[in-house]
């Protein structure tokens, strides 16, 4: 069964994902708006984003056998990303929670993955240095959800923040360094300026993700050098992507999705700039719901879902 495991089986996961995702979308989990789609953002990171992103990770020959950490990790997220969307029919609590730890051990299964690409080679590029980051990420997304499902006002913050902590790392940890990683992977342009950006992005995005998720225990400023950090790194990958990507890629529907996802991340970064500087600066600028309406769709569907959709026509086209 193990070496029947492949990037085609995350792939079908990913398809089935979006299939109950789909069923999902008009059952209600929650009463109040604003929760609700968030949950629905987050529940396509499980269900959709996190398989398609493990079926692009891995560069292999063919008929070699997946790594072990690999294999356990796509046998367990399909299990793991049911429990956890049964999890949120039912109210916070004990029960609710334990669902959601399924999805926890998936995450630390993707994250020790992610850790064994770093000990295989201390010194690979920087591309893929940024994937095994997005994977390790993952983990602190998976604890973040169990606290949301447990009811867990973690640090005396409210339901809500617990909630976007726990989407920010399933988009922002994991799918952003992923799509970085991606990016310099097809870069087969030697001009400096391109290395030079993709590193600059790979340094903005891994540094400014664990800042924006500090700044929110710690203070608004830090959260707004955060937010700057990481919409800065995204800004340069959007940048290496329309001018030194799109032009090499020859499939038609993955030059479009590339240039939606890099559209989409510019006009995201800008609204989540926007709200990080509302929070330091104590103006009502744009408040959690128009967040979700804007942001986290355009951050959800435009960038994270169209980039890898993209990449995966790359690969398998």
């Amino acid at each position: 069964m193990f070496s029947r495991i492949n990037p085609q089986t995350t792939r079908k996961s990913a398809l089935l994902g979006a299939l109950v995702w789909a069923i999902v979308l008009f059952i209600r989990t929650s009463p109040q708006a604003e929760t609700e789609l968030i949950d629905k953002i987050l529940l396509l990171g499980v269900l959709v984003i996190v398989p398609l992103g493990l079926s692009l990770v891995r560069r292999s020959m063919r008929n070699e056998e997946p790594p072990l950490l690999y294999r356990l990790a796509v046998m367990a997220q399909p299990v793991g990303a049911v429990a956890v969307t049964i999890s949120f029919f039912l109210e916070p609590g004990i029960k609710a929670a334990l669902l959601a730890a399924a999805w926890m051990i998936v995450t630390a299964l993707i994250a020790l993955y992610g850790l064994w690409r770093f000990w295989l080679n201390p010194q690979q590029p920087v591309a893929e240095v940024s994937i095994s980051i997005g994977l390790i990420y993952l983990a602190v997304g998976g604890g973040w959800l169990v606290m949301s499902r447990l009811g867990v006002q973690l640090l005396g913050f409210g339901d809500t923040i617990v909630l976007l902590t726990a989407v920010h790392f399933h988009f922002a940890g994991f799918a952003a360094p992923i799509l970085t990683g991606l990016a310099g992977r097809n870069l087969v342009d030697p001009h400096r300026n391109a290395h030079l950006l993709l590193g600059g992005a790979a340094v903005a995005v891994t540094v400014g993700t664990p800042l924006v998720a500090a700044g929110i225990t710690v203070s608004p400023v830090l959260a707004l050098a955060g937010t700057l950090v990481i919409s800065l790194g995204l800004a340069l990958l959007a940048l290496l992507v329309l001018v030194w990507i799109v032009s090499s890629v020859s499939s038609v529907p993955a030059r479009i999705l590339l240039v939606i996802a890099s559209v989409s991340s510019l006009s995201a970064m800008v609204l989540a700039s926007l709200y990080a500087y509302s929070i330091f600066s104590k103006t009502l600028i744009i408040d959690i719901p128009q967040m979700a309406m804007s942001h986290g769709i355009l951050n959800a569907f435009g960038f994270s879902l169209c980039g890898l959709l993209a990449w995966a026509i790359v690969r398998y086209e």
